[in-house]
């Protein structure tokens, strides 16, 4: 059977995990289909191909339309989709008969409930569709509520191995926000911790309003370069439990990538990773953390768990 891989959408914070798969899994394809923008951060393969995707809504549907028109002509049976818009794939299965093909799509941020429109739109999705889903919750929640198959898989742990640093981390700790994450928990954390410097990764609009300004021992920036992540001791993620109950957290992994420390409230994500990760992922305890905390006593073994991923993804999605 004909399959491709495709991400329309090609978001610039999944070229990572764009590139994992490419890597990975580029043998089961016929060929890849990315958007233009990424072009330059992605591996250089001969399967992997771009287009340009069109901004206008109606545009974009009939783009997407023509697409898989041109993916029925070419007996194009089996499409993985790493990321998708709800909304996008109902309007498009108005006009093409998508039950022709047989279709992946993983979910990120697609099951949140704060963005009710989207999580409506799956609803009325072609029950032939597949999920595949990072979280437990988010399986559960696709099978019981919305009675559609899902299929569990690990989220990959990838380490730039090329930027490594060779310098020892400093008492810095990592506390990355950007759009979802609770001003109060991060606040309590400083004082709590004042024997810690904090790096905070945040949008460029609160760097603007000087956010956390009040604390001596804070610097906010808007991107971290990877090599400078070895420089950290720790990350605390101060997540939003509502959003975060159907989806993991990238940093996460990125933590458990370099063998960091991951402190975290108690909350549905924690109750989930810490059982998969127990050495990394320690609760957020409202205590003072000293170093010795942040020893972290059997590593990940990276390559293992990546190469169960694969093997896993292959028995369920290209068997």
């Amino acid at each position: 059977m004909k399959a491709i891989l495709i991400d329309y959408l090609s978001p610039s914070g999944h070229i990572p995990i764009i590139n994992f798969y490419i890597r990975n899994l580029e043998k089961n394809f016929d060929f890849i289909l990315l958007n233009h923008n990424i072009k330059k951060k992605i591996n250089k393969k001969k399967k992997v191909k771009y287009f340009h995707l069109k901004k206008n809504f109606i545009t974009r549907i009939i783009q997407l339309a023509k697409l898989f028109s041109h993916f029925k002509n070419k007996k194009i049976k089996k499409i993985i989709m790493l990321s998708y818009e709800p909304y996008v794939l109902f309007i498009l299965g108005l006009i093409i008969d998508l039950d022709y093909f047989k279709i992946f799509i993983f979910e990120h941020d697609t099951l949140n409930s704060k963005k009710k429109f989207k999580l409506l739109s799956i609803n009325f999705l072609s029950k032939k569709i597949i999920h595949l889903v990072y979280n437990k919750n988010s399986k559960k929640l696709l099978n019981r509520t919305f009675k559609r198959k899902a299929i569990f898989t690990n989220h990959p742990i990838i380490k730039m191995e090329n930027n490594q640093s060779k310098s020892k981390p400093k008492k810095i700790i990592l506390i990355p926000t950007r759009h979802h994450f609770k001003r109060d928990l991060i606040e309590n954390f400083i004082k709590q911790n004042r024997n810690f410097n904090f790096y905070i990764l945040s949008k460029k609009s609160n760097i603007k309003k000087r956010l956390f300004g009040n604390f001596k021992n804070v610097k906010l920036f808007e991107f971290i370069k990877e090599k400078d992540i070895e420089k950290i001791v720790a990350i605390y993620l101060p997540i939003d439990d509502e959003v975060y109950k159907y989806r993991v957290s990238a940093w996460l992994y990125k933590g458990i990538a370099y063998n960091k420390k991951i402190f975290m409230d108690y909350n549905n994500l924690y109750k989930f990773e810490k059982k998969r990760f127990p050495n990394n992922i320690s609760l957020n305890t409202r205590k003072k953390i000293n170093l010795e905390d942040l020893i972290i006593k059997k590593k990940i073994n990276i390559y293992k768990y990546n190469l169960q991923l694969i093997s896993d993804l292959n028995n369920s999605v290209f068997k």
